[in-house]
């Protein structure tokens, strides 16, 4: 447990922001948003059991030098091991071990034990307030109050989410949070955009009550006093996460994953996610030639997440139309239409992406021609209302009818 642990984290807030009225009913606001946290808990950011690299130079081992990996992973009672002069590190230690197991801060545990696990596994430290979140943002809003039976509320959000290692707020204990790290060793490497950022954001209510013609009573009673109701959210996808590094450094330093090196110039995806242009069940929408592994022993200059190499757009679009007839005093009839998805656009699961080792010979389809397995395939399977790979499921109406008295 972290000397810290219990430390309430910290969010400064700042704003500055304006107000035009455009018409007598109708107002827009446009402000700047910004916060930073401080102390947020980042079990990911540290390893107390891990070799350092400075730690295994203290041992006179190189960890980009290959005969020294290969020491590191070879048995304490092996003759290399032997004849660099390394002993075990306290009597009983088990001489099957591996070299780079002995030279651990803490030889006898693979993780430190805690309240929570008493086994000798690998887990985080709990509770260090080491995380930190970066967050700035140009917003904009619009309503319009009730007008002639219309009422409307727009917004749109231009923002950049950055974070240190702190996913979530309150990570299970023994877990990371969802936070991805590369060097725990280095803890400015792991700044970059957040798991849930989205540059573009942008929503709008629209409401409006059809008027009373008074005219004609008999088309006043029928088309007179219907509410149709309209929501549409648009925004950016979610980011993807790099791919692993597949040369890990687990086995000699126990710090965790690192990521793959991004190659510069080339295109992340085969095709564009958002266009309607591929068949999700036959196409590799991944391009594993704009990665590559790094050296040997080093660990990957990539981020987690990139702001050009995004998930896809999934748009909610919903709409509603009802009215409420009145039967008598105390007794009315209320009938309304609501409809989700009333496009009915198809999103598919998640590429899958994490991994990069031999993704060429991996990429593997059956003989119609339907992906199997491999990097950046997609699994796309026909809408269901149950157990569906899609993300958002297939237009839906809802005919509601209620007598209240």
């Amino acid at each position: 447990m972290d000397p810290n642990a219990g430390r309430p984290a910290r969010q400064y807030q700042w704003s500055v922001g304006f107000q035009r009225e455009i018409t007598q009913n109708l107002a827009v606001d446009v402000t700047y948003v910004g916060n930073r946290g401080i102390w947020w808990q980042a079990p990911a950011l540290l390893n107390l059991n891990a070799n350092t690299p400075e730690r295994l130079k203290s041992f006179g081992l190189d960890i980009n030098n290959a005969a020294d990996r290969a020491l590191l992973l070879s048995r304490m009672d092996s003759p290399a091991v032997v004849a660099r002069g390394f002993k075990v590190p306290y009597a009983g230690f088990p001489t099957g071990q591996l070299l780079a197991q002995a030279l651990r801060p803490f030889p006898q545990f693979a993780g430190i034990p805690s309240a929570f696990n008493t086994f000798p596994v690998a887990i985080p430290v709990y509770w260090n307030p080491m995380g930190k979140t970066w967050y700035d943002a140009l917003q904009v809003k619009g309503t319009q109050r009730p007008s002639h039976g219309l009422t409307l509320l727009s917004t749109f959000s231009w923002s950049k989410s950055l974070s240190l290692g702190s996913e979530v707020g309150e990570p299970n204990p023994g877990s990371f949070g969802n936070a991805q790290f590369n060097n725990v060793f280095d803890l400015k490497t792991n700044k970059y955009i957040s798991g849930y950022d989205q540059p573009f954001l942008f929503n709008l209510s629209v409401n409006y009550t059809t008027p009373k013609i008074s005219t004609n009573k008999i088309l006043s009673s029928v088309l007179g006093s219907w509410t149709y109701g309209v929501f549409v959210q648009y925004a950016s996808g979610m980011p993807l996460q790099v791919p692993n590094a597949q040369t890990s450094l687990d086995s000699s330093l126990f710090q965790g994953p690192s990521f793959a090196n991004r190659k510069p110039g080339k295109p992340l995806f085969t095709v564009d996610l958002n266009c309607h242009c591929y068949d999700p069940n036959k196409t590799f929408v991944l391009n594993p030639n704009a990665w590559e592994d790094p050296p040997v022993g080093q660990f990957g200059s990539s981020a987690a997440y990139y702001s050009d190499y995004r998930k896809q757009r999934r748009p909610a679009e919903n709409m509603n139309l009802g009215r409420t007839f009145r039967i008598r005093e105390g007794m009315t009839f209320s009938l309304r239409m609501e409809l989700s998805n009333v496009f009915n656009r198809a999103y598919w699961a998640d590429p899958t992406g994490t991994s990069l080792t031999n993704a060429q010979q991996l990429q593997t389809r059956l003989p119609n021609g339907i992906t199997a397995a491999g990097f950046g395939r997609v699994l796309a399977t026909a809408p269901t209302a149950f157990g569906s790979t899609l993300n958002l499921a297939p237009r839906q109406g809802l005919l509601i009818a209620r007598v209240t008295f």
